[in-house]
């Protein structure tokens, strides 16, 4: 680590030691025990959106570095990933002190043996390994990787130097919860691993296809119980993004919109469902579900959705079969809550629509 970002670390950590509340997250924390309980909290937990115009704070003084110099140096990664709870702390919303080692999506396909590149200014890219087919048979033939391949060991060095950094502000050490690394989820992976050339083998491979998503939420498991020994967890909380939830791990069913029911129910649920019998948690998925949430929604130890194109879907439909179930509606956009809500759903608001005149 050079001297600049040494001397960035210093000033910055300082400043935001001096602003911590200490009983703010455990604030926090029972308004989140509340939602997921279908009890109705004082105020149901928001977060500003913090893209765009955003409401103004006190003091906006913090670095942000390139994304691919923070790839490569765990000093700029963590005072990047605390920008956002730093300004967050000044707007009184509720958007937990929370950071990850921010590998983005090509962290469990690279563990694996997945190639990935980096562009100029954006999150990794990953790659299918070049052999296909036979590249694909090799890797389920070799079975469960080393925990530490790759990225993978990246991952646990930076969150090792997170505390060890954070170890000399006492306040913001205790309030900062270092959450998981995106692990997508086991039909992601595996299309990540193997291309598009998945989607045919669905029906010329499927008995490869299932071993290759066995090998994956193995791999997932595994890596993610590593983690929690290293890490240590919440009891009842954990977080992630800008939100807190029930359960341990946030899966991501980004490319099962592509798939129909049928092959949702044979290749993706029962992969997520041992992920979730693992560890509890929620599901993300951008894009349209209208395919598998019905589907989604029956899973065991599921406790939340996280819809985050929620202009493609029918809303309508997603929070009624969310309430039959008890399950949380995840950083809702305020323009979609149906009047009266008061549980069941946390918040995203938009400081520019919060600007607008009302009209009659």
């Amino acid at each position: 680590m050079d001297t600049r970002v040494a001397d960035d670390l210093a000033r910055y950590l300082h400043k935001f030691e001096r602003l911590i509340d200490p009983k703010r997250e455990s604030r926090i924390a029972a308004l989140y025990r509340q939602v997921f309980a279908w009890q109705e909290p004082p105020v149901l937990p928001f977060v500003w959106e913090d893209w765009g115009e955003v409401p103004p704070v006190p003091d906006a003084d913090w670095p942000e570095y390139s994304y691919n110099d923070a790839f490569e140096d765990p000093g700029m990664m963590l005072l990047n990933e605390l920008r956002g709870p730093f300004l967050h702390y000044q707007l009184g919303d509720h958007h937990p002190l929370a950071i990850r080692a921010n590998y983005g999506t090509v962290i469990l396909s690279n563990i694996l043996g997945g190639p990935y590149q980096l562009t100029e200014t954006s999150l990794p890219w990953a790659h299918p390994l070049p052999g296909g087919v036979d590249d694909i048979r090799r890797l389920v033939e070799r079975g469960l990787p080393d925990l530490r391949t790759g990225l993978g060991a990246r991952c646990l060095d930076t969150a090792a130097f997170y505390r060890e950094a954070l170890s000399d502000y006492p306040a913001l050490a205790a309030a900062v919860e270092i959450y998981h690394p995106d692990l997508q989820g086991p039909f992601d992976i595996a299309h990540l691993l193997w291309g598009s050339e998945i989607f045919f083998a669905l029906y010329d491979e499927p008995e490869l296809a299932h071993s290759l998503l066995d090998l994956v939420t193995d791999t997932y498991v595994v890596w993610l119980s590593h983690w929690y020994d290293k890490m240590g967890a919440r009891a009842d909380l954990s977080t992630h993004w800008s939100m807190m939830m029930r359960g341990g791990a946030m899966l991501r069913n980004d490319t099962a919109i592509m798939l129909s029911a049928e092959h949702y129910r044979t290749f993706v649920r029962p992969y997520d469902q041992r992920i979730l019998d693992t560890f509890g948690g929620c599901i993300h998925f951008c894009g349209r579900g209208a395919s598998f949430v019905a589907d989604m929604v029956q899973s065991r130890n599921l406790y939340g959705l996280h819809v985050s194109e929620p202009e493609l879907n029918d809303m309508d439909t997603i929070w009624r079969l969310c309430r039959e179930r008890k399950l949380v509606l995840l950083s809702i956009p305020e323009a979609y809550l149906a009047p009266g809500t008061a549980t069941g759903v946390t918040v995203l608001r938009s400081w520019q629509d919060a600007q607008r005149p009302q009209t009659e």
